[in-house]
């Protein structure tokens, strides 16, 4: 089944009022802001669009349509949660009276828009660049801001990984796509209107060094499982993967340095920043052009001397 018949298998009666933006051209992200407003990224950034759904019966049965695959519940008690749509495409809701206008709906769009490659993210020297680091087993850590293009990055470097190897790759939101025969995912699980069932990052990471993995990939490090992951770096699991949203590389050491101390605010800056001098290999920070995701710097970390990391910068500053 394509893309185009999955998505009009779950969306039927009322909620169907979408299916014409998820089927746009192009189209990259979607914001509805309860009956009021809409927006696409087909990209040029978000534009106004009509809004497609007159009441509010018809966005509910939007959101019915998206929950009821997942196996999760919105309710008062916790209104909102993120999901995945039958295509892939990953989705945000959130309920009122916290939520104004009303019932706010975002769509990250999964398309087929032909496959990117690892080299449609820069150059030769950067390519060959990154290989080097899977081949020679140093864990890179993804850096960028919202829709830069980390996950499809990642994505094309877990391609690259030897077939032999075991992945264990661990999400809030399946959204990170390889074809890397031995890659098995883990997602994190929402506690039950009962307060009871949920699944953490941090346990998923514990849980996932029982099961035999040769890399480690976090689709987004932004809680206390960085600190998991972090000390995994350092106890025999090198040539892993993380994402983080930062506006630099080396903005992206301190975000991670952040998560650290939240987790432990016991960690002196100074073991905080030998385990990640000495866990990871390098930074890739990409940055969105247009319609293009591109790297536009790298470093290259070579452990800590006290509190200093020993960089190497091989891009812009």
């Amino acid at each position: 089944m394509d893309r185009r018949d999955c998505l009009r298998q779950q969306f039927k009666g009322e909620s169907a009022a979408l299916l014409p933006l998820l089927l746009l051209p192009a189209v990259q992200d979607i914001v509805l802001n309860g009956l009021d407003s809409a927006f696409v990224d087909c990209g040029k950034g978000l534009e106004p669009v009509a809004p497609p759904f007159k009441s509010r019966s018809g966005i509910y049965a939007l959101m019915e349509r998206m929950v009821i695959p997942t196996g999760r519940r919105l309710e008062a008690g916790r209104p909102y949660l993120d999901g995945c749509l039958s295509d892939g495409s990953r989705f945000h809701l959130f309920l009122p009276p916290l939520a104004k206008p009303g019932p706010l709906v975002s769509v990250r769009v999964f398309a087929e828009r032909g496959e990117l490659t690892l080299e449609d993210f820069g150059d030769t020297e950067e390519i060959d660049w990154l290989l080097r680091q899977i081949s020679q087993r140093r864990s890179l850590l993804i850096a960028g801001a919202t829709s830069s293009g980390k996950t499809t990055l990642l994505g094309c470097l877990l391609n690259r990984v030897p077939p032999a190897e075991r992945l264990i790759i661990l999400e809030e939101t399946r959204e990170i796509r390889c074809q890397h025969p031995h890659a098995v995912f883990l997602e994190t699980r929402s506690a039950s209107a009962e307060g009871v069932g949920e699944v953490t990052l941090p346990v998923l990471v514990r849980n996932a060094l029982r099961m035999r993995p040769d890399r480690l990939v976090v689709g987004e490090c932004r809680g206390p499982e960085a600190l998991d992951l972090v000390q995994a770096l350092n106890t025999g699991h090198p040539g892993s993967f993380c994402t983080l949203h930062a506006d630099s590389a080396r903005a992206a050491l301190r975000r991670l340095e952040t998560l650290l101390w939240q987790a432990n605010g016991r960690l002196p800056l100074e073991v905080i920043r030998e385990w990640i001098g000495h866990g990871l290999g390098g930074v890739v920070f990409l940055r969105r052009e247009g319609h293009r995701r591109r790297i536009v710097e790298r470093l290259e970390v070579r452990g800590a001397e006290g509190t200093v990391y020993r960089l190497r910068p091989l891009g812009p500053n």
